[in-house]
């Protein structure tokens, strides 16, 4: 699988973000959690990309 390490790593971000988010708001629903990880760490990517990644 070519992204076996980065699915690994959304997993685990996943698993922090879930607690954190159930105890900061309890009205969350688990679609919502799963898409504020998703785009939080596209986020990250995307922004690593642009700072670090620069030819």
């Amino acid at each position: 699988m070519k992204y076996k390490k980065e699915l690994s790593v959304l997993l685990i971000f996943l698993g922090f973000a879930w607690p954190v988010l159930d105890i900061l708001d309890s009205s969350y629903t688990p679609t919502q959690v799963i898409l504020t990880v998703i785009f939080a760490y596209l986020g990250m990517r995307l922004t690593y990309f642009v700072y670090f990644k620069k030819d």
